[in-house]
């Protein structure tokens, strides 16, 4: 089958520009892939943080053509063209956000009019985290204008039904990152030392520090866990979208910042700046525990990487999250926006000792096994036979 895939490939960073790379990869093991991404994609006003573009060495690669930019929309025309050079069967376009909703539309509408073959949206999220101007007509716009849909977890299917009641959609679990497993020789002992850890335990907050991702909850819970977990380090590493110093200034005033003179008590530290795909391996190898204390969500590219290093995860019970963690097995679920079930769960674990530990290592083997990229390679085989 020949397939296009429109999405965000490196030097674009974070987890969509990793989703979308692997997806090709996967993808080209079966059929032949066009895969076209961004010249430029978002204004810099839009996104915070430290910028668009990755600064990795070992970035995930697949062969791609830069054609799309998002401020010049004759760019969706050579787009059209260079898909129907290629006499492609089906169309994947990403979906992240509403910005891209009239560029969505319009493109689908070109796709259908020079090639004929149905466009599927693969949503990452239906709807956004955080309210925002326009983002209904926008979403509408383009979720009118395309054939198929495919979708992570329940919410989204939800989501997505209210939109379009009807719709042609399949859900798919977000499939496992084993590749930053795989990319390296990553070991617990190694990435400690690199971190400068001995046998403390460590909790690892990982990715984009957004408000909806709840990292505040997870540091209120920080003295209950240093106090149940003795010398437990909290680690809070990602892109802080609006500064580290709100984190910060928190974990001084609730008492529990580390202190580099007094490593043994533990504490919150902060680990602020993107972490290139060569550093990723080296936290979730050294870590005990992943917590995800997110105030809403659909699904998690964070979970996934913990689950290809085998590391249970602590997700707050929202959106998709509790579809993927099995509860008590692979990990825990708590309330959201509850700093007690989190630091209670947090000590469940640790005082479960090294047999508990590998019990649940042993159950994340198992249970990854249903999100292997071939669910999501056959999902959209099944998808664009059906819109034929």
């Amino acid at each position: 089958m020949r397939l296009a895939v429109v999405g965000p490939t490196y030097p674009i960073k974070g987890g969509i520009s990793h989703y979308t790379t692997l997806l090709v990869r996967a993808l080209r093991e079966e059929h032949e892939v066009l895969f076209i991404s961004y010249k430029y994609q978002y204004p810099n006003f839009l996104y915070p943080g430290t910028g668009q573009t990755s600064a990795d060495t070992n970035p995930f690669i697949e062969k791609s053509e830069f054609l799309w930019h998002t401020l010049f929309p004759w760019t969706l025309d050579k787009i059209a063209d260079r898909i129907k050079e290629e006499k492609v069967e089906g169309v994947i376009l990403t979906w992240v956000t509403h910005f891209f909703g009239w560029h969505i539309a319009h493109l689908s509408k070109l796709i259908k009019k020079k090639v004929g073959c149905p466009v599927i949206l693969l949503c990452h999220n239906v709807k956004q985290h955080e309210d925002r101007p326009l983002e209904a007509p926008l979403t509408k716009m383009a979720f009118e204008a395309v054939d198929g849909y495919i979708v992570h977890s329940d919410e989204d299917m939800d989501n997505l039904l209210k939109f379009k009641p009807g719709a042609k959609v399949k859900k798919n679990f977000h499939p496992t990152y084993d590749a930053f497993a795989s990319g390296a020789n990553w070991y617990r002992d190694t990435s400690r030392l690199q971190l400068g850890l001995n046998d403390e335990p460590m909790i690892l907050y990982f990715g984009a520090v957004r408000p909806y991702k709840g990292l505040k909850w997870l540091i209120d819970a920080s003295p209950a866990i240093c106090a149940l977990v003795s010398g437990c380090q909290i680690w809070c590493v990602g892109d802080y979208w609006n500064g580290p110093q709100e984190f910060v200034d928190q974990a001084k005033k609730l008492g529990t910042l580390y202190d580099q003179d007094n490593p043994g008590i533990g504490g919150v530290r902060i680990e602020a700046g993107y972490i290139p795909n060569e550093e990723v391996g080296k936290y979730f190898s050294a870590c005990d525990l992943v917590v995800l204390p997110y105030e809403s969500a659909t699904q998690s590219g964070i979970v996934q990487i913990a689950y290809g290093f085998s590391k249970p995860c602590v997700v707050t019970n929202v959106g998709g999250l509790p579809e993927v963690v099995l509860n008590g097995k692979t990990g825990y679920v708590v309330p959201p926006k509850d700093p007690k079930a989190i630091s209670e769960k947090v000590a469940e674990f640790f005082a479960g000792g090294e047999e508990l530990r590998e019990k649940m290592e042993t159950e994340i083997r198992e249970w990854r096994k249903v999100f292997d990229w071939e669910y999501m390679v056959k999902t959209i085989e099944e998808l664009v036979k059906v819109l034929v």
